[in-house]
């Protein structure tokens, strides 16, 4: 697994990248809510419909200025394990060799590129995010739509959601089974919509 910038540290850069405000939250750490965090997958099946699935309790961290001055920067990680069609047959089909691989590589991860041209602001609390996407140890730059679905309050302080779409092609991650005999199996392109929910974590008292 590659060095990687600390969440901190990525927030920095990115606040220092965006267009400045007055008046700027101070940025805070979401530490993710697997009850209420997972991923949807839709990907066509024999050319006719479009197969849905989940992925269900990501994990991880997003950092993000409550008061939208910068893009969210994440840090979601997902188990293979965790994968649910509501079929336990092709639940394990998906964790076996033609697709996931999941003895090789448990779990899949995204981490939000930061610098220079790392988002871009489509409107209030909307961003398009890059980063890095790696699936059954391939590693491919990616861009996903995100918005920030509200700031709210728990039993624990401050509730912030996030929902990012993208789309992506399997071939690209050797996930190629199914795609090339006629007629196809499964189709090459997945589209993903993740729905993310966490807690603001609360600085340490010095």
């Amino acid at each position: 697994m590659r060095l990687r910038t600390s969440l901190a540290s990525a927030l920095v850069v990115s606040l220092l990248a965006a267009a400045p405000r007055q008046d700027t939250a101070a940025p805070s750490t979401v530490q993710l809510d697997p009850v209420h965090s997972f991923a949807l997958f839709r990907i066509q099946h024999l050319e006719a419909g479009q197969f849905w699935g989940r992925f269900n309790a990501l994990e991880g961290s997003v950092a993000y200025p409550l008061d939208d001055s910068a893009a969210p920067i994440f840090d979601v990680t997902v188990k293979v394990a965790n994968a649910d069609t509501g079929s336990e047959k092709l639940d394990g089909n998906l964790q076996g060799p033609n697709f996931f691989n999941a003895i090789e590589f448990p779990t899949m991860q995204f981490i939000s590129a930061i610098g220079d041209g790392a988002a871009t602001r489509v409107g209030d609390r909307h961003w398009k995010v890059k980063g890095d996407l790696t699936i059954r140890g391939v590693t491919r730059a990616v861009e996903a739509d995100c918005t920030v679905t509200g700031i709210g309050k728990g039993p624990l302080g401050k509730k912030v959601g996030f929902e990012c779409t993208l789309e992506i092609k399997r071939s690209d991650f050797g996930m190629k089974w199914g795609i090339e005999t006629p007629p196809k199996v499964l189709g090459d392109a997945v589209r993903l919509v993740i729905g993310l929910e966490g807690d603001e974590k609360k600085a340490a008292a010095k």
